[in-house]
This record gives structure tokens, C-alpha cells and sequence, in this order.
């Protein structure tokens, strides 16, 4: 429920801070602003952004409260080229121009403190705190960041502990719909040679989509986020570093409202829902429970004044529940449960050498490996089962939905002429009583299980070597080596079944009704490794001056192979590869108020893998789309117009593809199709503007505004295909049963943001009030999902408008 106090705070304030504005202006009291040197290590060395020859986007924990951008959805929306879909903490999609990295292994490479994340699972809804700076990296960089780095890396780096004193922070902020988030760390000093940091999150909101059926409104989150680090430098040469970690999350489910079935006589996405839960989900209400633990040890050795060794080494876990409800309505059609187990062990060991002459360079090897269990569940009433699968059922005996009907009255079977229906469906099994002339009464708790495990284990070699070959001119060329060994397993079960049907289920006299028979009682397995592979980077860079630096680059991208499962057998999906071809410039102008990155790319993918969910089998699987194309430009820059107002902006033009044939001249599936979640044209803007208050410290406003073109959410652009017989496909545009057709797009929109605070001269206190969403525009995240498989497209809305206020001390 929103809270009306926060706007007329919000409105007292700004009247305020319109009085206290103008007595700064007459005080005349300016305080100098300058553009920091961003420091990166992107390259697996400190450098000064401007020295690295690949385009790179950097936010620090300043940048990301100027923005309120406190999650990863929300930092996405000013990084250029970058579209973070956050529908559910297990089942986040982002897409770096234009590729999308949803499920099995990433495309974005996600890291933290530079150790690979492992999956998508584990990587976005992270809560994000106490932060040095997010690093995102465009462009293939394999030799960089192994692991899924087709194109491109994110890397989330924590602040570590550190020896130049003691200090702290405290934050806390409240706003609409419950929403409280509390921050805080404090870093301590115990002696010359060892620190410690702990730092903390708290952060509960109330769902903000109501629910009208049995599970609490839709979009809630509490989390609890702990992090203790430490730091030891005994000598000048050894430094080491240890991150621990536990985070805590509990959702109340993701919306997923049905685009067919009404909810209080209508559909309205922006309206309630109607999702419900069952005994059979595990869970007592929608939504995720999930626990995330990870160790991180960095350890760094200087063996001279040109050699240093690194290890780095890590261990994450995790545990999750999920309970979702497929269908939108508040029956039981298409009700889901996953519990997941996963673990992840890294080790690196790398070689850095730099004299400080012309030659600079690093070598190393890297093990990692996943390992995964999922235990997924489908539960349904078997009457509305019979009424979605009703089409297909009539069509297999070559009969319409009405002539189905009527042979069933005829037959005098009760509800006969309800076939079919969802208002009222069939109460008795149409198969059993017209083939067997027996009246069989449905089953309302049918309950199929699958168990299945994933494993990878991977293996790298890389190595990087810079060279400059004159005072302007640097050559950098990259090469990694990897291998990897791949498992999988399922096996499936039948929890519950009609029991007037002998283990078979009332709708299509079969055992199971999702899936696969093949694997009923009978565990199926696979396992391959694959052969070795190389990917590799090539960047020349020309330093047109001391502020200017100019580079092109070229790049060989990898998705590994995966083990897809179509019943009881597992196929080798080849891997896919990106080979992309870049030039770009980073600037420094006008006595450094003035900084920009900015860069075009051309980019063809070959084997493109495409996941959807298989609603035969009950399982994601992988298939090979082909070829795609992508091009583009990015933009990201900032000005400091005055001492006290700095602008920044980003834009990317993005055009991401399939082709119209693959290399044989096969037509295409999804030939010409846009890649989903990539609106081509994208833009930010933001102000930061400063108001000294002389003595008492400084107001600050920051407006931004957030724009993105339209774009589909599938892959498939809203149609399903079938083959011709010519070798092409004819495209049908997707529909619910009623045949409404299935919009599965957005339109453009803009969403403007507004954050007004009060710093104290010796920036020791503040508060603040924030606007996201100010004039609560409407826009959709998603349609489609995994009732979408079924006929059944759900829909997922944006966030609406949020009112806050918060405030903040640092001891």
C-alpha cells in the first residue's frame, strides 16, 4: 500500500529546498568539482581507464546511489548496449547488444571480485552493497574473463578490507509499498598488518502486483545480505585478501498475469492478478527461498620487481525453493515447483610481468566446475488439463472441439457439452468414455516429478601480452585454451495419479501427462568431452594525445557445448561462437571536464543456441538457430558543464539478427527475426547538480530519464513456425485459445527519475527523497513465459511508481 506522507514530504521538501537555493545563490559559496581518473582491472592489472583498448563501462558505489541504481535492473538502464530483465531471482535474462544470456551457460560473463559466478542463477539479484565499482566489458574478451564471455563481462567488485584506518557508514531508507532497506559497514584496523570489513543489507518490500487468490501480492522481496572481509600485508611483497559472503533472499513470487484468463471481468496486466498455490509446490506461498554462500580468497605474491603471482580461489552454494503458478488463473493448471542445489569450486593461478618497459604481460590457468541438482515438479487439476489439451485431443481422432462435445452428450456422459471449457470444465475423462465407454471421474491432484543433475567441469589456459611499439602505438594479443567435460541426468516419477486408472492419468491415458515416459522410473544419463577450443583477442591502440586514446580490435567470442535432453536422449549442442571486429576512443577534453567512450562493432555468430521450454518432455532444451548478425554503436560520456553540474548520457544503437540462411544456404526458422530484449535505439540521461547551502553543506538534485525502442521478448517475434515441405517455414502469428492474437512486444517508452538530498559540509550526514517511475509510466518486462509454451502467454509488468526517502551517516 503506498504512502501518501512521502508525497507531501516530497512536495514540503522541494518547496525548501527552492528557499535554501536561493540563499545559496547569494551567498555566491561553490565548491570545485572535478572528473575522477577511473582505475580498472579489467585487464587483470590497475590502469587508468583510459589506457585499457576495449570499451568498458564503470560505476562505483558513489555513481550507483547519484542513480538510485541499488539493483542490477536498475544499474542496466545506464550502462549503453545493456537490457537486465530481473523477473525472479533463479530466472534473470540480461542482454548485452542485443544477445541474451538466460539460461545454461552465460553469453555475459558474470564475475565477482573476478571469479566466474558460474550460471545465470547465480549472477543478477545479487544485492549489490559496500561496492568498489561494477566493470562491464563489451566485445568478446576471452582472454580476460573465461566462462560465457561471448560477449562481454560483468564484474562485481566488493570493497575489501583495508589499512588506512578506521571507518564506517549507516544508511536507511523506507518507502512505498513497505519498502526498507538498511545498509551499513564498518572498516577496522587491528593491526599494521591486518584489517578487517563487515558490511551488511536489509532490504524488504511488499509485492506491488495484488493477488487475488491464496499467495501473498506479487513482487515482494526480503533479503538479508552479509559480507565479512579481510585483508593481510605482512611484507610489501605479499597481500591477501578474503571475501565472505551470505545472502538471504525470500520472494513472494514473480507476476505472471494471464494474458487470456480475465481477473475481475478483465485482462489488465497492470492490474490484480489471480495465481495460486498448492499443497503440492512445496512451498506455502509463490515465490523463492534461496541462500547463496561464497568464499573468495585472492592472494598476491610480487616474486620480484617484475614478476608477481596471483591465486585466486573460490567456493559458492547454493539452495533454493520456487514455487510458480504457469497458468496466471486461480486454478490449478500449470503449477510449478523447483528446488535446486548448486556448488561452484574456482582456482586460478596467473603470472603477471611488467618491468616497466615496452613489454607487459600475463599468463595463467584456471580450473572450474559446477555442479548441479534440480528437483522440478508439475501438479494440475486434471479437468482443466483435459480443457487445455482439448484441441489436441479432438485433433488427434481428426475432430473438431464441437464434435467432441456433441459425441459426448450423445453418449450422455454429465457436463458432456463443457469439453473444452475453463469456466466450467468436463468433470469426466472424454478419452475414457469414448473408447472405452466407461465414466471415469478426473483427478484434481495429479503430481509428476523430475529429477535431474548438470555438471561441468572446465579447463583454461590463457595467456595476454602488450607491447608498445612506439610512444602512440600498442599492439595487445590474447589467446585462451579451454576444455571441458560435460554430465547430465533424469529420471522422472509419478507422485499421484486417477486413482480409478491404474498409474495412468485421466487426460490422455498415459502415465504422465508432461514428462517424458521415456524417462518414468528409468534414469537416463549422458556425458562427453568436448574437444579443446581456442578463443583469442587481438587490440591495436593509437594515443592520438595524452587525453585521447583511439583502438580497434578483434575478437573470437565462445558459448561451450551443451548436453540438451529430448526424453531419454542427450544431444551435443555445438558451441556457438561470435567473431567481432570493433574500433573505439576514450577522451579526456576541456582540461578534463569531459569524458567519453565510445565505439562501433560488427559481429556474426555462427551456431546460435536458442533454449525454450519443451512442453512434451517438461524440460528447457537447447537447439542450434543457425546464424545471426549485429552491429552497432555505444555512447557514454559525462560533462562537467559548471563546478556545480555535471551531465551524463549514454545511447546505443543496436541491430541484432538472425540471417536469412546458414552456411549451407538452408532458410532460417527465425530468419530476419530481432533478438528478444533488444530495442534498438536506447538512451540515458541524468543531471547532477550541486547547490551549495554555504556553511550548513550542499543541496543536490538529480534528475534522469531512461529510454528504449521497442522490442519483442522471444526469439520468436510473436509467431509460431511449421515447415513448409519446400524446406522454409510458414509463420503463424501466436494466439490464445479464444484466437486473440498474442502481443508479445513493447512499445517504446521512457521512464523519468528524480532524487533531491542534503549533504552536511563535512559529508559526514545526509538525507534524501527519491522518485522512480515519477510519472508512473506503464511497461511491460516480459510476455510469454512458461505458460506461453502451452498456448497460455503470461505477462510480467514493470515497476511502478516508487516514493522514498532515506538518510545516512558515516562515522
Amino acid at each position: 500500500m503506498k504512502h501518501s506522507y512521502l508525497t507531501a514530504t516530497a512536495i514540503a521538501a522541494l518547496g525548501l529546498f527552492g528557499q535554501l537555493s536561493a540563499h545559496a545563490q547569494e551567498a555566491g559559496a561553490e565548491k570545485a568539482r572535478h572528473l575522477d581518473v577511473v582505475t580498472v582491472t579489467t585487464q587483470k592489472q590497475q590502469q587508468a581507464l583510459i589506457d585499457v583498448p576495449i570499451n568498458v563501462s564503470v560505476a562505483d558505489q558513489a555513481l550507483i546511489d547519484l542513480l538510485a541504481a541499488d539493483d542490477f535492473e536498475d544499474l542496466g538502464n545506464f550502462v549503453p548496449g545493456l537490457q537486465v530483465q530481473a523477473q525472479s531471482l533463479n530466472a534473470p535474462s540480461y542482454s548485452l547488444r542485443g544477445v541474451v544470456s538466460d539460461g545454461g551457460t552465460p553469453r555475459v560473463a558474470m564475475f565477482q571480485n573476478g571469479v566466474a559466478i558460474g550460471n545465470v542463477s547465480f549472477a543478477t539479484n545479487l544485492a549489490i552493497y559496500d561496492m568498489e565499482r561494477v566493470e562491464i566489458v563489451k566485445g568478446p574478451q576471452a582472454t580476460l574473463f573465461g566462462q560465457g564471455a561471448l560477449v562481454g563481462g560483468v564484474n562485481f567488485i566488493q570493497n575489501r578490507a583495508s589499512l588506512s584506518g578506521n571507518s564506517g557508514a549507516a544508511s536507511i531508507e523506507g518507502g512505498d509499498y513497505s519498502f526498507v532497506r538498511a545498509e551499513s559497514h564498518y572498516n577496522y584496523v587491528i593491526n599494521d598488518t591486518l584489517a578487517l570489513r563487515v558490511a551488511g543489507q536489509l532490504k524488504n518490500m511488499d509485492g506491488y502486483v495484488p493477488n487475488t487468490a491464496n499467495s501473498p501480492d506479487l513482487m515482494g522481496q526480503d533479503t538479508l545480505a552479509l559480507r565479512t572481509a579481510l585483508h593481510w600485508e605482512p611484507s610489501p611483497q605479499l597481500r591477501a585478501d578474503l571475501f565472505i559472503n551470505y545472502q538471504d533472499d525470500d520472494s513472494t513470487g514473480t507476476q505472471f498475469t494471464s494474458g487470456y484468463f480475465e481477473v475481475n471481468g478483465k485482462v489488465d496486466p497492470y492490474g490484480a492478478t489471480a495465481m495460486n498455490v498448492n499443497d503440492d509446490q512445496v512451498r506455502g506461498k509463490l515465490g523463492n527461498d534461496r541462500e547463496l554462500f561464497y568464499v573468495t580468497a585472492n592472494v598476491e605474491y610480487d616474486l620480484n620487481d617484475d614478476w608477481s603471482l596471483t591465486s585466486l580461489t573460490d567456493y559458492r552454494n547454493l539452495f533454493s525453493n520456487e514455487a510458480w503458478d504457469s497458468d496466471g488463473a486461480a486454478f490449478n493448471l500449470l503449477q510449478f515447483y523447483q528446488g535446486r542445489q548448486a556448488n561452484t569450486f574456482s582456482q586460478e593461478l596467473r603470472l603477471n610481468y611488467d618491468a616497466g618497459g615496452k613489454l607487459s604481460a600475463f599468463f595463467g590457468g584456471n580450473y572450474f566446475t559446477v555442479n548441479g541438482k534440480d528437483e522440478l515438479r508439475f501438479s494440475t487439476d486434471e479437468a482443466y488439463a483435459q480443457s487445455l489439451f482439448a484441441p489436441n485431443l479432438a485433433g488427434a481422432a481428426g475432430l473438431t472441439v464441437g464434435q467432441v462435445q456433441g459425441a459426448l452428450t450423445l453418449a450422455g456422459v454429465p457436463g458432456g457439452a463443457n469439453f473444452g471449457s475453463f469456466d466450467d470444465p468436463l468433470q469426466y475423462s472424454a478419452l475414457a468414455a469414448l473408447l472405452q465407454g466407461a465414466l471415469v471421474p478426473l483427478y484434481d491432484e495429479h503430481l509428476e516429478q523430475q529429477i535431474s543433475t548438470n555438471d561441468r567441469d572446465t579447463y583454461d589456459l590463457f595467456g595476454d601480452v602488450t607491447y608498445q611499439l612506439t610512444d602512440r602505438i600498442e599492439l595487445t594479443g590474447g589467446l585462451r585454451y579451454t576444455k571441458e567435460d560435460l554430465a547430465a541426468s533424469s529420471v522422472g516419477y509419478v507422485l499421484k495419479s486417477n486413482p480409478y486408472l491404474g498409474g495412468l492419468n485421466g487426460v490422455t491415458l498415459a502415465p504422465t501427462l508432461l514428462l517424458s515416459s521415456e524417462t518414468l522410473n528409468n534414469k537416463a544419463s549422458a556425458s562427453e568431452e568436448t574437444d579443446g577450443a581456442f578463443t583469442w583477442r587481438l587490440n591495436a591502440a593509437y594515443r592520438v594525445s595524452d587525453n585521447v586514446n583511439t583502438w580497434v580490435a578483434y575478437g573470437r567470442g565462445r558459448r561451450p557445448e551443451v548436453l540438451s535432453a529430448s526424453g531419454a536422449t542427450y544431444n551435443v549442442i555445438d558451441a556457438e561462437t561470435l567473431d567481432n571486429v570493433e574500433a573505439g576512443v576514450f577522451a579526456r577534453l576541456w582540461e578534463d571536464r569531459v569524458q567519453m567512450t565510445s565505439s562501433i562493432y560488427y559481429g556474426e555468430y555462427k551456431d546460435f543456441q536458442t533454449t525454450r521450454f519443451d512442453p512434451i518432455n517438461g524440460v528447457f532444451i537447447t537447439e542450434n538457430s543457425g546464424n545471426a548478425t549485429q552491429y552497432g554503436f555505444e555512447f557514454d560520456g559525462q560533462a562537467l558543464i559548471t563546478d556545480n553540474v555535471r551531465l551524463l548520457g549514454t545511447y546505443a544503437y543496436t541491430h541484432s539478427e538472425y540471417d536469412d540462411e546458414d552456411d549451407n544456404g538452408n532458410p532460417l526458422q527465425f530468419a530476419g527475426n530481432s533478438f528478444r530484449i533488444s530495442p534498438e535505439h536506447s538512451f540515458s540521461l541524468a543531471a547532477d547538480i550541486t547547490i551549495p547551502a554555504g556553511e550548513r553543506g550542499d543541496f543536490s538534485i538529480v534528475p534522469s530519464y531512461v529510454w528504449k525502442d521497442h522490442h519483442y521478448f522471444e526469439d520468436d517475434n510473436g509467431y509460431n513456425y511449421a515447415a513448409d515441405g519446400n524446406g522454409g517455414f510458414v509463420r503463424v502469428r501466436e494466439a490464445y485459445p479464444d484466437g486473440t492474437f498474442v502481443e508479445e512486444e513493447q512499445d517504446a517508452y521512457g521512464i523519468a527519475n528524480l532524487r533531491i538530498g542534503f549533504d552536511s559540509a563535512d559529508d559526514q550526514w545526509g538525507v534524501y527523497f527519491l522518485g522512480e517511475n515519477l510519472f508512473d509510466e506503464e511497461y511491460l518486462i516480459d510476455v510469454g513465459n512458461t505458460g506461453g509454451a502451452f498456448g497460455l502467454h503470461t505477462i510480467i509488468r514493470g515497476k511502478p511508481q516508487m516514493l522514498k526517502a532515506g538518510a545516512y551517516i558515516k562515522f
